[in-house]
């Protein structure tokens, strides 16, 4: 589940700290505005708790309590 962390869409540009998690999107907190992100054939880097881990959004294409990380 990535609420709550800091995101960066490698492919969009996009980041900021994830709202909402959809099985399909992400909901982003972009600098006061919101963007909804499809998670299909995007590449993410997720910042959460000290960690840094790249994702393919093809591989967390599900609901958000499917899988874990």
């Amino acid at each position: 589940m990535l609420i709550g962390s800091y995101v960066v869409c490698k492919d969009t540009g996009a980041e900021g700290v994830v709202l909402d998690e959809t099985k399909n999107t992400l909901l982003i907190d972009v600098g006061g505005s919101k963007k909804r992100i499809l998670k299909d054939n995007k590449r993410f880097i997720v910042k959460s708790h000290n960690k840094v881990i790249k994702i393919r959004g093809n591989d967390i294409k599900m609901r958000p309590w499917e899988y874990a990380i």
